[in-house]
């Protein structure tokens, strides 16, 4: 059982050797950061994923949706597989003209295949529904593409209203318009008027009783 166990084992490291890498990968870093982000951080640390699965229970259980909240969590956390290969691109460069960006989706297309012909043969269909975003439900790929928007749109205006970083001002007016092309889902709509500040709460109003009991009351 052991030797069965071993096969395909230099797979697998390649495979996480590849997860491993995306921490190395930062994110903005044609601009002026106060605060450096990696694509592991966030992919994987508190943002897309959770924001991702946190609209997914909103919309099933204030909007009486039916989707799987537990992958939607799942997806935010591979959704940027790519990026191990291709690196954090703009979106004003990937999207500069329509040659631009067929080519680099064809390119992001070839890196997540490659991201999972790195397992096992046993392993592939389960992440090839994660990984390569072609084989995601267009419900599911809309949703973690709104949580991947709310959690970019937080680092902007962290940067423009806490650092006073003039550097992510047109960054923060162009994704708050991105945003607002997805207020046609209720989960999204819920989500800034409920959860959205609290980005920005001071650790005092978070360790405050009676400012908790408001925030609760305020999201009944």
């Amino acid at each position: 059982e052991i030797s069965a166990c071993l096969v395909g084992s230099e797979m697998c490291i390649r495979d996480r050797g590849w997860m491993f890498r995306l921490r190395f990968i930062k994110r903005w870093d044609r601009m002026h950061n106060q605060r450096t982000t990696d694509v592991d951080l966030h992919s994987h640390c508190l943002n897309v994923a959770t924001v991702a699965h946190l609209l997914g229970v909103i919309k099933n259980k204030k909007f009486g949706g039916n989707v799987d909240a537990n992958k939607l969590g799942m997806l935010g956390v591979y959704h940027e597989m790519a990026e191990s290969f291709t690196s954090d691109i703009s979106s004003k460069i990937k999207y500069a003209n329509e040659d631009i960006a067929r080519e680099l989706k064809l390119l992001e297309n070839t890196a997540e295949e490659k991201c999972v012909d790195s397992l096992p043969q046993f392993l592939r269909g389960e992440f090839s529904s994660l990984i390569i975003q072609n084989n995601v439900d267009a419900e599911l790929k809309r949703i973690v593409k709104a949580a991947d928007l709310l959690v970019a749109l937080s680092k902007a205006k962290e940067e423009v209203d806490m650092a006073n970083n003039n550097d992510f001002v047109d960054a923060k007016d162009n994704l708050q318009g991105k945003v607002n092309s997805f207020l046609d889902m209720p989960e999204v709509v819920y989500f800034i008027a409920n959860f959205a500040e609290g980005y920005g709460i001071t650790i005092d109003r978070l360790m405050t009783t009676e400012g908790s009991k408001k925030d609760i009351e305020k999201c009944a």
